[in-house]
């Protein structure tokens, strides 16, 4: 006779206990051990290997945690202040479960503990992805300063896709501080220069004016203001040249999966296809590889 454990099945208490109980009672105290416990032994792992890869992964778990809880709120009109909550739909107050970054969110098996609700893609996407872009920008720029700012800045480009699949939206609460952060770190990255910098922001600017006005002929909305910043953002983060040669990749990359899109029919030619994620990848090219 075999026993299989699940840790899992001893949260199940917790996780369908009503609200109040979280708020009132106890905290449930074996989760966090269990995990708690899961982390460390992962962070030890990882820390025999490189202790700077293990800080890395860390801050990209942290990094992707708070992008996803406040995912919702990067492109509404709603306050970043206030309450913390895990579900769009309900806005319930923050289960002390969830303020464990991804563990907690594969623990409730990817549902609201409070309305049953299935959580959103970035759930997962986004810890999982900031993970994997800190532990590149490591592997790019081995230093921490460097590597913590890449890490960001690629984490905000995968963020900005998600938002840009999402809704259409290229949030000016995500574009903006980025584009002001870059400039005012533009002093740190180890392989450019600050005018490299300031200079790939310029070249940004201006290939972004150009494409907006020679979209103007094909319609309102062909090329968006949301595309506009975060080209900016991209030359700010990568500099110059690496700013023509991502914008460039990510352009031609756009272009062929649009082709086969109105090839296969799956698009028309007056359907829209989003910029965003052809963007990102053109600024990661810039910032790791270039």
């Amino acid at each position: 006779m075999s026993i299989q454990f699940d840790p899992i099945l001893l949260l199940d208490p917790y996780l369908r206990a009503p609200s109040s109980r979280w708020r009132a009672g106890p905290h449930p105290a074996a989760a966090f051990v269990v995990f708690a416990a899961c982390a460390l032994l992962a962070f030890a792992a990882v820390a025999l290997f490189s202790l700077a890869l293990a800080v890395a992964v860390t801050a990209g778990l942290v990094c992707g945690h708070f992008a996803d809880l406040f995912f919702g709120r990067l492109y509404t009109g709603s306050e970043l202040g206030g309450s913390a909550y895990r579900c769009n739909d309900c806005r319930a107050p923050l289960r002390p479960l969830f303020g464990i970054p991804l563990l907690g969110t594969l623990a409730a098996r990817l549902r609201c503990p409070d309305c049953g609700s299935r959580l959103p893609l970035p759930a997962v996407v986004l810890p999982v992805g900031a993970v994997a872009l800190f532990a590149a920008s490591h592997f790019v720029f081995h230093a921490t300063g460097p590597t913590l700012l890449g890490g960001f800045f690629a984490t905000a480009f995968l963020t900005l896709t998600l938002t840009d699949l999402d809704r259409r939206l290229l949030p000016n609460r995500i574009v903006y501080p980025c584009v002001l952060l870059a400039a005012a770190f533009c002093w740190a990255w180890p392989d450019r220069s600050v005018g490299a910098i300031l200079l790939g922001g310029g070249v940004g600017i201006a290939i972004a004016t150009g494409l907006l006005l020679l979209s103007l002929p094909f319609g309102k909305g062909a090329f968006g203001m949301g595309d506009v910043k975060m080209i900016v953002l991209i030359g700010f983060v990568t500099g110059y040249p690496a700013v023509v040669s991502g914008l460039l990749v990510g352009t031609l990359a756009a272009g062929a999966v649009a082709l086969v899109l109105i090839i296969t029919r799956l698009r028309g030619t007056r359907d829209y296809i989003p910029h965003g994620p052809f963007l990102a990848l053109g600024g990661l090219i810039g910032l790791f590889f270039i």
